[in-house]
């Protein structure tokens, strides 16, 4: 049988003939001459599997595509052995939240499927343990032992604690109360030996806060949360392991050891201009708050999307006090040309029933609006006719309920989104401590990875440009030293019959 025959039927035959495959391969190695058409077809072979696991991904046949990756398991060593395994773990972490893996059964398949919920959910140490007995000699055990797991399978610092810089007292207080419930909820998840939380107020002084934690023999440093103070201790280059829990402005590097990290808006504008281009939305319109948080946001959004080749239409601005938008609304949908058209015909004798609508040509709007504005903002973009349109905002705008805000979709952590899997079963077991408010438990879910990336640091754990899954979202350590979220976009309820009606142009 050919190369080609014997992967094809790998393929469609299970893994079985896949290990057969991989022996006929080294049998044929061992020849003192191999035909250089021979090894030349077997190459493009391997990059035919890799094309293929990549398009049965994004097209949703997740077995298949977990499948491709292992048949070319079977037929690699050394380097490219590893690297097909990365990439199989990478592609499997960049699934939406949503995504159903019932139809995986197989067991070399489901190991890879189980061993990414459990790094998803900061599953403990015996989690990982279990997933062993079950899946002895599984080629995943590498990602764990690459440090791609959740921290709760690194060692922690032998009896030292975590400081956690935060104005526990003033008006920051409740998200500060938030955030120390969400890093003693990691604490607690990592088990008996894990370092304990301090909380240090910042709320008196930064350095007084800072002279305190050096007392008693911290090994990491998480915050402070407000950003003059981030700036003012990346001045002060601290010398233990640091997680900050807001950013430095522009392009400023942190100093060797200090890891900005936060709840940016402008992750989640860059995951909804990545999620729209990825759907081939490619013409876009903006709607943004007056102020520096609306114009970042949208800055992001743009910047982002032109990257992916998408197209920035028109982009108009709103005070945050407003409580009509239809001007706005009008300009930036087109509407005002509508109804210019409308009136011209009608002095020219041409009697239409035009209703005016957006203009055809809008594939996505950007709505860089907090929850206030935006349970406004909706309803009226709605009976102008524009519900069909794609609409995403960030997560702030969320808060309002779906009651207002049904059908924008919205890119959030998956700690809000996630309705199933491993971080809602993770939800469930630490109910009695996540708080009520949609806020809230964003800044709970940061506290939580922020503990979590603390060990890692301390542990060396980091890796540039390498996901680590977290409840704030697929956490990347990037270019500008910092770490950032990779968000999923969901829509707040999908739309019914009568929805869809209702916003189509009359």
């Amino acid at each position: 049988m050919s190369h080609r025959n014997l992967f094809s039927a790998c393929l469609t035959s299970g893994l079985a003939l896949c290990v057969l495959f991989a022996g006929s391969a080294s049998a044929e190695n061992s020849l003192p001459v191999e035909s250089a058409a021979v090894l030349g077809e077997s190459l493009s072979l391997q990059a035919d599997l890799q094309h293929r696991a990549e398009a049965q991904f994004a097209t949703g046949d997740i077995s298949g595509g977990i499948r491709s990756h292992l048949v070319l398991e079977a037929a690699l060593t050394g380097v490219a052995r590893s690297n097909n395994r990365d990439a199989l773990w990478q592609a499997l972490n960049a699934l939406p939240a949503s995504t159903d893996f019932s139809a995986v059964t197989e067991p070399a398949e489901r190991g890879w499927v189980d061993l990414m919920q459990l790094v998803k959910s900061g599953a403990p140490l015996s989690a990982f343990e279990d997933w062993r007995r079950r899946y002895p000699d599984h080629p995943g055990e590498s990602q764990i032992a690459a440090g791609l797991a959740t921290a709760s399978v690194l060692p922690a610092p032998s009896g030292r604690s975590i400081a956690l810089l935060l104005p526990i007292t003033g008006p920051l207080a409740p998200a500060a109360k938030a955030i120390k419930a969400g890093a003693d909820a990691a604490q607690s998840q990592a088990g008996r030996d894990a370092p304990a939380v301090v909380v240090h107020d910042t709320a008196p002084g930064l350095d007084a806060a800072l002279a305190a934690a050096g007392l008693q023999g911290t090994s990491a440093l998480i915050g402070p949360l407000r950003k003059e103070e981030v700036a003012a201790l990346a001045q002060l280059n601290p010398t233990v392991a640091t997680i900050t829990l807001n950013y430095l402005d522009g392009s400023r590097r942190p100093p060797q050891g200090m890891v900005p990290f936060g709840l940016a808006p402008e992750d989640e504008a860059r995951a909804a201009a990545d999620h729209a281009a990825g759907a081939s939305l490619l013409r876009a319109v903006i709607l943004a708050q007056e102020g520096d948080w609306g114009q970042r946001t949208a800055a992001a959004f743009k910047a982002q999307f032109e990257l992916r080749g998408g197209m920035v239409l028109t982009q108009e601005t709103f005070r945050p006090g407003s409580v009509d938008f239809t001007g706005q609304l009008k300009r930036v949908l087109g509407i005002s040309y509508s109804e210019e058209r409308g009136k011209l015909l009608a002095t020219t004798g041409v009697k239409a029933d035009l209703q005016p609508s957006p203009r055809g040509d809008i594939d996505v709007v950007y709505l860089a609006a907090r929850s206030a504005q935006a349970k406004l903002i909706w309803p009226q973009m709605r009976y102008l006719r524009a519900g069909r349109i794609a609409t995403y905002a960030p997560a702030a705008a969320a808060d309002a309920g779906n009651k207002d805000l049904g059908r924008l979709i919205i890119c959030d952590a998956p700690w809000r989104l996630e309705t199933s899997g491993p971080l809602a079963a993770l939800r469930g077991t630490l109910a009695s401590v996540n708080p009520r408010s949609a806020d809230a438990q964003r800044l709970f879910a940061l506290g939580f990875d922020a503990y979590e990336l603390s060990r890692r640091l301390v542990a060396g754990a980091f890796a540039p440009d390498v996901a680590i899954p977290g409840l704030t979202g697929s956490l990347v350590l990037e270019a500008d030293g910092a770490m950032h979220r990779q968000l999923s976009c969901e829509p707040l309820y999908a739309p019914s019959a009568s929805d869809a009606a209702e916003d189509q142009p009359q």
